[in-house]
């Protein structure tokens, strides 16, 4: 039976009531109880109707403090935006008249009530107004506080001491349960818009927090204890607070603390460089960086580190310093202001000319924050362009020192930190296109053109190594060959650093840097990277760079795979290579028809092809194993695989297959499979375009300028292409005004050896012998 009915014909505007009679044989029963009445309105428009937002239930009781109530709401539920809220009260024992708390409307959902008599009734209801209606103060219930002076004297009782109940109109006055009242809080907002509240000393004297405008004027007072004490307070509110952090740039704060760098107090100083250190810390701010730069703020910072003798205040003075020179902008400035003040009196100072230490204790000094802060400073200077490169090689006993120092960790087994990390990106942007120590006007295309149609550098065999032993005990006993300056770089103590730290650290960004360094000092054509390419072999370096090939982290693959590309070209490195690593290079490679992988990036991919390249082209029977691994398969697929892979990806596999089918004597086993000639001329690639995968690449990591007008050399001449810069630049840790650790934002140690089973765990006895 349908128990439902539609009623046509009935007037508009007119009142009505229902009921319901059944009939049954004829037989009707009585009428059932009436219906709601209903009014029937005609329907208009719902542009031409005004709608008003629903009352807000009773404000509820939040916190007690003195005279002082906060009271909190629920949002109201309007069709049209909420133009703010005002909050009204009246006190029960003097009249019942309404008074507003607020004279412009608030958008938080929260207030705090000052003033309050002590043990009088208090009613607040809040008013809510939207778009061209006006407000409705909540009627229907009404929250009564009573503000008890045995509340307020008694400290330990809690909030269901405090006299609290609801009137409500149809059910009278109700006890506000304490459950209730937690269930049904409404979420606080972050920020509150009522003005800083008053509290009540022991004295009776009644005081209140300045607001950030306050703060910042008393930054400019005459009166030193007023500098602290608001330098310091600043310090805590611009902690971990952006927004705090841009309201201060534009009421004028930074300026300010740029001329509180200047005090005579120390703890002044301190606490301006702490503000300015929070103000400039992240991309985000960015517009906090450049304010700095444009009130002289980098040059003050030097000179406070160039005259304090408060190591707090150095501290805080090179954490501003740190967070600044993340921004590309600022690098120069920083260059020129600050690098010979860390250098000479932070860095350098370690080291003697002689190579041994001085009376500083190293271990105090190098755990030091500031010979952190300073590492990490001239970390992003280095990497800006060609003129900080080379000032900083020239930085008497810097490069010595930083290798000190990594000797001095390494010896203490102390690998994962963040200075070391900070020192080996530091050692890998200098050895950034190194051939330019000797050769100023070095440019890598030229460079590799020259080279061509000459021999490669002929590497060291087996059976020279103990000539060469020889020749390095010589060197050690002759103080006089020992190298200084630049040319410390590729040493071969140094390349077995950085070795050692691709064993046994477990910090990626340091593997990466690692890799990067070997990859640099072995891409140029001078006979230094030559020695360089066979130090590593000769330290049992290969295998070390070819297990880090199977790491997830792709930026590490890339780098470590690049280091090999560049390795590859000493032709004993390319046949071992060959010989023991040729799987795992294949298996980078995307299989034929899959989709692609997201964790093998189009540079990754790049470098692969490179050592593929270099293997080929050199050896027939390298060429039919790549063959064999189903290597022809993969590289046919990627040379058509664009544009889900790059054009660059694309040609350079054209490339390899190109100079497989110049082994003629594969041709057969080749048709065998069923390929044919035109099977190897796939893609776009030109017999010309091999020049480009046959360069060696140098690298500045993750951390190349993005202003490509920072250096004019930042193009490798051909290289496979740049990483992406998913990662901003390093960047200090803010600190809040309790002692906070310094970090950066690079700086998440893994929990536990990560990377064991990869750089510690794997037995290297047999494959030391058989890779050299």
């Amino acid at each position: 039976m349908n128990k439902t009915n539609g009623m046509e014909g009935l007037r508009r505007n007119s009142t009505y009531e229902f009921c319901v009679i059944s009939v049954i044989d004829a037989v009707s029963s009585h009428p059932s109880e009436t219906s709601d009445v209903i009014n029937l309105r005609p329907q208009g428009r719902a542009s031409s109707l005004r709608v008003v937002p629903e009352m807000t239930e009773a404000p509820e009781f939040l916190d007690i403090d003195g005279d002082k109530i906060t009271i909190c709401w629920l949002p109201a539920h309007s069709q049209l935006p909420v133009m703010g809220y005002d909050v009204e009260f009246r006190d029960l024992q003097q009249d019942d008249r309404w008074y507003k708390v607020n004279d412009q409307p608030v958008f938080a959902c929260k207030m705090t009530v000052g003033d309050l008599i002590l043990d009088h009734d208090y009613q607040f209801r809040c008013c809510v107004g939207s778009q061209c209606v006006r407000m409705l103060p909540t009627e229907s219930t009404v929250t009564v506080y009573r503000l008890s002076s045995h509340t307020l004297d008694s400290p330990n009782l809690g909030h269901n001491d405090i006299v609290k109940y609801v009137e409500a109109n149809r059910f009278g006055a109700v006890p506000l349960l304490q459950e209730e009242m937690v269930r049904e809080s409404p979420p606080l907002p972050e920020r509150d818009d009522s003005p800083p509240p008053l509290r009540r000393a022991n004295n009776n004297v009644q005081w209140r927090d300045p607001s950030l405008k306050e703060v910042i004027e008393y930054l400019s007072s005459q009166d030193k204890d007023k500098q602290l004490n608001a330098s310091g307070y600043l310090q805590h509110l611009t902690y971990s607070d952006n927004l705090i952090k841009e309201e201060t740039r534009e009421l004028g704060g930074i300026p300010k603390l740029i001329a509180l760098l200047r005090s005579d107090t120390p703890r002044i100083q301190k606490n301006a460089c702490a503000c300015l250190k929070n103000l400039s810390y992240g991309k985000e701010n960015d517009a906090n960086k450049l304010a700095v730069m444009e009130g002289d703020g980098v040059r003050l910072l030097a000179e406070v580190l160039r005259t304090t003798h408060d190591a707090s205040v150095k501290e805080e003075a090179t954490a501003a310093l740190w967070n600044l020179s993340s921004a590309d902008m600022l690098k120069p400035v920083i260059l020129e202001s600050a690098t010979e003040i860390l250098s000479q009196q932070v860095i350098a100072p370690i080291f003697t000319q002689n190579g041994s230490g001085t009376a500083v204790d190293p271990s105090r000094h190098f755990g030091s924050t500031l010979f952190k802060n300073s590492t990490g400073i001239l970390r992003n200077v280095s990497a800006a362009s060609q003129t900080a490169r080379r000032r900083l090689r020239d930085v008497p006993n810097l490069i010595e020192a930083l290798v000190h120092f990594l000797t001095h960790s390494i010896q203490r087994n102390q690998v994962d930190t963040p200075t070391v990390e900070n020192a080996v990106c530091l050692l890998r942007n200098l050895s950034y296109r190194i051939q330019e120590v000797v050769d100023p006007n070095y440019d890598p295309a030229a460079a590799h053109i020259n080279s061509k149609n000459m021999k490669h550098a002929a590497s060291p065999k087996p059976k020279k190594k103990e000539k060469e032993k020889k020749k390095d005990k010589d060197s050690k006993k002759n103080p006089k060959n020992i190298a200084t300056g630049p040319s410390v770089l590729w040493q071969p103590h140094v390349v077995k650093l950085y070795l050692k730290l691709l064993q046994d650290s477990s910090n990626i960004e340091t593997l990466e840097a690692s890799a990067g360094a070997i990859q640099n000092l072995a891409a140029c054509q001078f006979p230094p990277s030559a020695e360089v390419r066979a130090a590593v072999r000769v330290e049992k370096g290969l295998p070390v760079l070819v297990e880090l090939i199977r790491l997830p982290e792709d930026f590490v693959v890339c780098a470590v795979a690049t280091a090999l590309r560049n390795l590859a070209i000493d032709p004993r490195n390319r046949e071992l290579i060959g010989k023991y690593a040729l799987r795992e290079f294949l298996d980078k490679l995307p299989e034929a028809g899959s989709p692609r992988r997201s964790t093998v990036s189009d540079q990754t991919i790049g470098a692969v092809l490179g050592i593929l390249f270099e293997i080929v082209r050199s050896s027939a029977a390298y060429t039919k194993d790549v063959h064999e691994l189903k290597g022809t398969d993969k590289l046919r697929a990627l040379s058509r695989s664009y544009p889900t892979y790059s054009h660059r990806v694309c040609k350079y596999a054209s490339q390899v297959l190109y100079v497989m089918w110049q082994h003629k004597e594969l041709h057969d086993g080749f048709k065998r499979s069923g390929l044919k000639e035109a099977d190897f001329y796939s893609g776009t690639a030109r017999r010309g375009d091999s020049s480009t995968l046959a360069r060696p690449i140098s690298s500045q990591g993750r951390e190349r300028p993005s202003m490509h007008n920072l250096d004019e050399t930042l193009s490798s001449g051909g290289g496979y292409g740049t990483m992406d810069h998913r990662h901003p630049p390093n960047s200090n840790r803010p600190a809040s005004a309790t002692s906070q650790t310094i970090q950066r934002r690079y700086d998440q140690v893994p929990s536990g050896p990560i990377y064991a089973s990869v750089n510690k765990q794997s037995p290297r006895g047999n494959v030391d012998d058989s890779w050299v």
